[in-house]
């Protein structure tokens, strides 16, 4: 699978009746997709084992392979939503109070979209990182787990779209990602 080059994500200031809702998806492949992104959360716990692993481990195993990215990557993550919601509560609180007119609300609302598309490439990347450790793996997990636990992931793209075409929703981005990075954990342990 390679490397995302853009995403989708739903248009700031539509409504339903300008815009239909997307097209129903398949339940039984969101079932599945949802059961696979909690089973790989509850799957940390074997890796929190696996990082305290006794000294007969190889030590590809448990010990890192250079910096893990991961951890800057979920700050940046983290932040870019943390800056989008405070823009979205501000720009909220002066509809409520102002309207929708003017031009403090256009800047407000372009505030809000500039944090959204910082966030919407925060959380590409997120997607596309992989973890080059078992600790970077648990991290991952741990924070992906509760943004899953949301009904549309609000902090997350609906799915992305590859540059050979193809697309994947984001507990199969996630469910990728992570299983390349055990892969490539794995296959140092055995050199």
């Amino acid at each position: 699978m390679a490397k995302a080059d853009s995403v989708f994500t739903p248009p700031l200031r539509t409504s339903a009746i300008d815009h239909p809702m997307f097209p129903p998806r398949d339940p039984t492949r969101r079932w599945f997709l949802a059961t696979a992104a909690v089973a790989s959360a509850v799957g940390s716990g074997t890796l929190a084992a696996a990082a305290r692993a006794p000294s007969n481990v190889p030590q590809a195993v448990t010990a890192p392979i250079g910096p893990d990215p991961i951890y800057a990557v979920i700050e940046q993550h983290r932040k870019a939503a943390r800056e989008h919601n405070q823009a979205i509560d501000l720009e909220a609180a002066f509809e409520e109070a102002h309207g929708i007119e003017g031009g403090e609300y256009d800047r407000l609302y372009a505030v809000t979209k500039a944090a959204y598309d910082a966030m919407t490439i925060a959380g590409r990347t997120l997607v596309n990182t992989r973890p080059t450790t078992l600790a970077g793996i648990l991290a991952l997990c741990q924070y992906i787990e509760p943004l899953f636990g949301e009904t549309d992931q609000p902090e997350l793209p609906d799915y992305v779209d590859y540059d050979d075409d193809t697309q994947a929703y984001i507990p199969e981005a996630f469910a990728y990602v992570i299983g390349r990075a055990v892969e490539e954990l794995i296959k140092a342990a055995q050199t």
